[in-house]
């Protein structure tokens, strides 16, 4: 959205951090949302309810409240891309009679939070910790074992999960991948270069699916059955395939399995992103009756996605016992795999077409710089079939 100018001295705005903001909305607090850019750079977003939509150089031309529909009582937010032509808005909205922040850093700082929350480790690990990208509705994790720790699932901006390893003594022994992501730019190559670790992802998933061209990525290929060691911790790869060829499950010891795009809590991931809704939904298919088989109901489901706010526990962990979801899952309780691609069929939708560039610049094959990739990054996921 094209800037627009104030003249009156801006010093005196009130603004909210994103991390404020998020912890307002999970207590419960009554907020407005004004978002002062154009329609078409507006898409649905996590944790954050829908707002009145006004653009900014409209809203500076109202001279009573009145007539913006903002309610003077509420408390208002005002979101813009970045930060700047909110802090505009809500100074007007505040001589009007409104009571209106600005949200720090726009909606590329809402975007990228990262909210980290603790988790009760298996017994082979030390520290387990959540963090969700709130904005997005993606989680990644943080393992820490004997003063080693692993990530698993990074967003491209991971200095949050840095500082708390650093913070924690730990030393960073490796970064993994559940998949190749689509719906965000994966800070994995970028942690694995800075910090001199491994970088570990399936060789299935090291190339673009949408025409077969090997990326260029530097990797350490993973298979079934291989363990990845982060201090006494042993961690089982099991290869999952469905939501891309090589989406794989990490287990800690039958107590705790990360479970990328595989499954989700209440849905599971999309078998459609790249054209062979067919090949990968058969696969899908297999995966998880190979969960149903082997997997214990206590074993914990940690996802890198959640698609509803319903699906956190008491503690805001987004994490079930697998029992819990052959119960709540409704994908989980198809019988026959007719049933299941009909299922399937009948869930599939369009998806953004910045997913096949996500993937590009994930396998090596595309690159961004910042603005470009919030950008691409806008708005929550939408890797999940039902749920």
């Amino acid at each position: 959205m094209k800037t627009f100018s104030s003249n009156n001295n801006l010093d005196t705005v009130p603004e909210v951090t994103p991390a404020e903001l998020a912890r307002a909305f999970e207590a419960g607090d009554r907020i407005q949302i004004i978002d002062v850019r154009r329609p078409s750079s507006i898409a649905p977003v996590g944790l954050m309810p829908p707002g009145l939509n006004i653009v900014g150089s409209t809203l500076l031309g109202y001279t009573d409240l009145g007539e913006t529909g903002v309610d003077a009582s509420t408390p208002a937010v005002v979101i813009c891309a970045r930060g700047n032509d909110s802090r505009v808005a809500a100074h007007h909205l505040n001589r009007l009679g409104a009571h209106a922040q600005s949200l720090a850093g726009g909606m590329t700082a809402w975007m990228k939070l990262s909210v980290p929350r603790t988790v009760t480790p298996p017994p082979s690990l030390d520290r387990l910790v959540q963090f969700d990208r709130v904005g997005k509705e993606a989680l990644s994790y943080v393992l820490i074992s004997a003063g080693e720790a692993l990530i698993i699932d990074p967003p491209r901006d991971a200095d949050s999960l840095l500082r708390y390893i650093d913070d924690e003594g730990a030393t960073l022994v490796g970064v993994a991948d559940t998949h190749v992501h689509a719906d965000y730019i994966s800070g994995a190559t970028a942690i694995a270069r800075a910090r001199g670790v491994p970088y570990y992802l399936h060789p299935y998933d090291s190339v673009f699916p949408y025409d077969g061209t090997q990326g260029s990525v530097e990797f350490q290929p993973i298979s079934d059955g291989m363990s990845i060691r982060c201090g006494r911790c042993p961690m089982m790869v099991v290869h999952t395939p469905g939501h891309s060829p090589g989406s794989v499950t990490y287990i800690v010891k039958d107590t705790a399995a990360f479970t990328g795009d595989f499954l989700f809590i209440t849905s599971i991931g999309r078998p459609d992103l790249a054209d062979r809704t067919e090949e990968w939904s058969a696969l899908l298919w297999t995966s998880i009756q190979r969960a149903k088989s082997q997997w214990p109901s206590t074993l914990m489901i940690y996802p890198a996605h959640y698609t509803s706010q319903t699906a956190r526990t008491g503690d805001g962990v987004i994490g079930e016992p697998f029992g819990s979801l052959l119960v709540r899952n409704p994908s989980l309780g198809i019988s026959s795999e007719s049933s299941f691609m009909h299922w399937i069929e009948q869930h599939v939708a369009s998806f953004p077409d910045a997913y096949r560039t996500i993937k590009g610049i994930n396998v090596g094959l595309f690159s961004a710089d910042d603005r470009e990739a919030d950008e691409l990054e806008n708005g929550r996921n939408e890797c999940a079939l039902g749920g």
